[in-house]
């Protein structure tokens, strides 16, 4: 049994790796603050920690005694481009370095991002070695934040996780294509061309950074090299039209329709939305950072080398993931059955 950490515990990704790391038996503590929704967390029951990643008093108080630290807190969007830097830059590093003073300094796992690497070529996954050339202004902070740790690497054992998209239960983002091929069997594409992507589901993420966790390589002091980084996916790549598909099958549409469309359509669409944030205070998942994103091409990666350090496979297939996650979206009445 390991005394585990994890930060960002109340968000989609943190409460499914909560779930794992208690049925293998962890003893896990979530850092949070003091207004977190940590109903999503309760069933696992773990202990909490008052705290925030711009106090380092509360970061070192519940590093203390832990042999893993798992970094999932940051932010995906934002109406402000400098909360991306207190958010995946800043307290990435506070994070690392507050693990690095410790005693007997825990081992970091920090989740990244495939947007801090940047997009992929036409039929050519991204692999570790491959120069980082991020286009948002997201990926370019968690490029910032990967940089940030890797200077504590020499006092620290620490891995870097890159997941590109995330679906699973309890995602809000990866929801809004399941709910409009729900109610309209139609799905949106960007541009006139099928790029590739990359998709990893939830439970499979958390096998993952468990697999680094626990047989991965650490990140060498060297800045040129890139041992302990991996990319974590599903070894299927496929279009955005051929998910859409895929979805429909998950929620018995007998025939999706792609619904194909300018990147200016997107760019208008985004600006509405980034003008409708700013009047709510929320940013909405389509706006102008993610439309560079879409702009971009293809996006994705190889998890080879995951799987050949850490013996690392996917429990399920994709289409069953898939299954399984519009399964949960109907059962909790997200969709209507």
């Amino acid at each position: 049994m390991a005394n585990v950490l994890v930060t960002g515990a109340t968000g989609f990704i943190g409460t499914h790796l909560v779930r794992h790391l208690t049925l293998r038996g962890d003893r896990v503590t979530c850092l949070v603050r003091s207004n977190s929704d940590r109903s999503g967390l309760l069933e696992s029951d773990p202990e909490f920690q008052i705290g925030d990643l711009s106090d380092d008093q509360s970061i070192q108080h519940a590093t203390q005694g832990k042999d893993v630290v798992f970094h999932l807190a940051g932010t995906t969007k934002t109406l402000r481009p400098i909360e991306f830097q207190r958010a995946n830059v800043d307290g990435a590093q506070r994070i690392a370095r507050c693990c690095s003073q410790a005693e007997t300094p825990p081992t970091l796992i920090h989740v990244s991002s495939l947007a801090a690497a940047g997009p992929s070529e036409k039929s050519r996954p991204r692999t570790e070695t491959d120069s980082s050339n991020p286009i948002s202004n997201y990926g370019k902070s968690k490029l910032r934040g990967e940089i940030a740790v890797r200077k504590f690497s020499g006092s620290l054992p620490l891995s870097i996780i890159r997941p590109p998209i995330v679906l699973g239960p309890g995602d809000r983002d990866g929801f809004e294509m399941f709910k409009g091929i729900a109610d309209w069997a139609t799905h949106f594409v960007p541009g006139f061309t099928d790029h590739d992507f990359s998709v990893i589901h939830v439970d499979d993420l958390c096998a993952a950074l468990l697999c680094v966790a626990d047989q991965g390589k650490r990140v060498a002091p060297d800045a040129n090299n890139e041992q302990g980084i991996y990319f974590a996916s599903e070894q299927q790549i496929l279009t955005y039209a051929e998910l859409g598909h895929m979805i429909g099958r998950s929620l018995g549409k007998r025939r999706v329709r792609i619904l194909r469309g300018p990147i200016s359509v997107i760019w208008a669409v985004a600006g509405i939305n980034e003008a409708i944030s700013r009047l709510r205070g929320r940013p909405h998942i389509l706006n102008w950072d993610k439309t560079r994103e879409a702009k971009a091409g293809s996006w994705a990666c190889s998890s080879d080398r995951l799987r050949q350090e850490t013996n690392f496979l996917t429990a399920k297939t994709l289409q069953e993931r898939i299954d399984e996650t519009a399964s949960w979206y109907i059962e909790h009445a997200w969709i209507k059955k």
